[in-house]
């Protein structure tokens, strides 16, 4: 990926979940690279940004939930506070729940849809105001393509991450460019375990997962809009 090296130096870039290994690359690779980095959390656990700071990057951890509309609000307040613009996001907060088709209740169906799919139209339109006049605004999206059998109400919801994706690439101003970074999970004969594409070993590396984001993040996906990258 041929990148300038300066090309990322004092972006403002916010990663919506920076617990989840694939959250933790990204932050590190976007530091490494120069850019100030914004880590949300849901609990109060910051580590994987500490090891940023002993590196000598700039990166802030800030607990917030952009799964609803009043923590979306509060991380762009945060962000708004501390650099008062925003260059680059990246919406990479995901849930699969546990219980099967016929077990799911309705406050798990709607904490699934709220997590996968309302964490990014909820955090995106917090910071957008910060990101409009900004000269080159990008945003990626992750979205899980699972070859296993995963709960309908979860498979739904990463559909409509592609489909907010290229919504949003449509409807931004030509200034935006916002894509899509789809992990295609490994094959699995026992049952998955819940959550375990971004928090636990899946057949893909979060690094690589990393990479691409990174390169839908640079200069060089300058042509791509509305777009998918399928790592795998």
């Amino acid at each position: 990926m041929p990148q300038s090296i300066h090309q990322f130096a004092e972006k403002v870039a916010l990663v919506s979940d920076a617990s989840s290994p694939v959250g933790r690359a990204v932050a590190m690779q976007l530091a490494l690279q120069g850019c100030f980095v914004i880590g949300l959390f849901q609990t109060a656990n910051s580590g994987s940004l500490d090891e940023l700071d002993e590196l000598g990057t700039l990166a802030n951890a800030v607990n917030a939930d952009p799964s609803t509309y009043p923590g979306a609000a509060a991380a762009a307040a945060e962000v708004e506070r501390l650099y008062g613009r925003l260059d680059l996001l990246v919406n990479c907060l995901k849930f699969r729940p546990e219980s099967s088709f016929e077990e799911t209740t309705e406050s798990e169906f709607l904490d699934v849809v709220a997590r996968n799919l309302g964490s990014v139209h909820f955090l995106t339109q917090a910071v957008f105001s910060l990101m409009k006049d900004r000269p080159k605004p990008k945003i990626v999206n992750l979205a899980s393509a699972e070859d296993t059998a995963a709960s309908p109400a979860f498979t739904s919801a990463q559909a409509g991450v592609l489909a907010l994706t290229r919504a949003m690439a449509d409807q931004f101003s030509e200034r935006f460019r916002v894509n899509c970074v789809t992990v295609q999970e490994a094959k699995h004969d026992a049952e998955p375990e819940p959550d375990a594409l971004f928090r636990r070993s899946s057949g893909v590396a979060p690094d690589d997962v990393a990479r691409a984001v990174l390169f839908l993040l640079s200069s060089e996906s300058i042509g791509m809009n509305g777009q998918t990258l399928i790592v795998s």
